[in-house]
């Protein structure tokens, strides 16, 4: 078993489809087909099966697959922790460079404030990283950036991670501009409990978990709405599903604030708690250039 198989099985269980992460791998779809094909083999049973009686589904576990899925995270976590310390230990005395990874999602202002940090704090030059939604944990891990801007539930925090709050921002319905809902100044959770949602695609991980994007918890779980598939991966992409007609989505007002277009309506929905932005770094990483940096960017918080 390879760790190369281990992440295309654990891409495909994240996406729910082979389609989508081969796109995200950046392979073919055969070549991904072909790596779970012998990772089977191996492990002498099946791990994934396509969900023919629900096409919109896509790919499902089976009880080998998700016995199989916690070990492949576990794994692939200490891996990219095990790399990035190396990496981070590498260029201790070799860069100043500090690379920060920010989200379409994230506030332009912090974008622009990460961007010029580095002229108040002498010797360090800084680069920006765009990082899909949800990456920002294996970024980090993996030092293939030193802080992240990483969106997620007020009051969650991570034992790994160091976090502190820059901005809040309302949660808010995305419904296409001539849904029946899109004129409203205001939308409660009743008025979308029957709506069709998009499937927001994200795995498991408590500060970015898929039933909050779904309206949880005060909206009811997956198995209490009827969620559209493919799962989406990007902020542009929700749009474009959104404005086709294919469902409603559950974003952040950070979103609303960046991506407001005649085709579509963001419409903030009472009884939501709102969704914070923050800057994240490891908590074990203590450069002294990143903790420059990180202190930097923090006196900007609106919180």
């Amino acid at each position: 078993m390879e760790l190369r198989q281990l992440r295309h099985f654990v891409a495909v269980a994240d996406a729910r489809s082979f389609t989508a992460a081969a796109t995200s791998l950046a392979i073919s779809q055969p070549a991904l087909s072909q790596s779970i094909a012998r990772l089977e083999r191996e492990l002498d049973c099946t791990v994934l099966v396509r969900n023919k009686h629900n096409p919109g589904v896509g790919v499902l576990l089976t009880p080998a697959g998700t016995s199989l899925y916690a070990d492949a995270r576990t794994i692939l976590d200490a891996v990219d922790r095990a790399a990035g310390r190396a990496r981070r230990a590498g260029h201790a005395l070799t860069t100043q460079r500090i690379a920060i990874g920010f989200a379409s999602s994230t506030p332009r202002p912090l974008t622009h404030a990460a961007l010029t940090v580095s002229d108040t704090v002498d010797g360090v030059e800084v680069f920006p990283v765009h990082l899909v939604w949800g990456d920002d944990r294996t970024a980090l891990l993996s030092g293939r950036v030193d802080l992240a801007f990483v969106q997620y539930p007020v009051g969650v925090r991570s034992p790994n991670h160091v976090v502190t709050g820059m901005a809040r921002a309302p949660r808010v319905a995305l419904f296409p501009a001539e849904h029946r809902l899109a004129r409203r100044t205001s939308v409660t959770v009743d008025d979308v409990v029957d709506e069709p949602i998009l499937d927001p695609g994200f795995d498991e991980d408590p500060a970015m978990h898929r039933d909050y994007w779904l309206g949880g918890p005060q909206l009811p779980g997956p198995r209490g709405r009827r969620i559209v598939g493919p799962a989406v991966r990007t902020v542009e992409e929700m749009c474009a599903f959104v404005a086709a007609g294919k469902g409603m989505a559950i974003t952040s007002g950070f979103v609303a604030e960046q991506y407001g277009r005649p085709d579509l309506a963001f419409v903030p929905i009472e009884g939501l708690e709102p969704v914070e932005v923050g800057l994240a770094r490891l908590r074990d990483d203590e450069r002294p250039p990143v903790l420059a940096i990180f202190d930097e960017l923090a006196k900007l918080s609106t919180l």
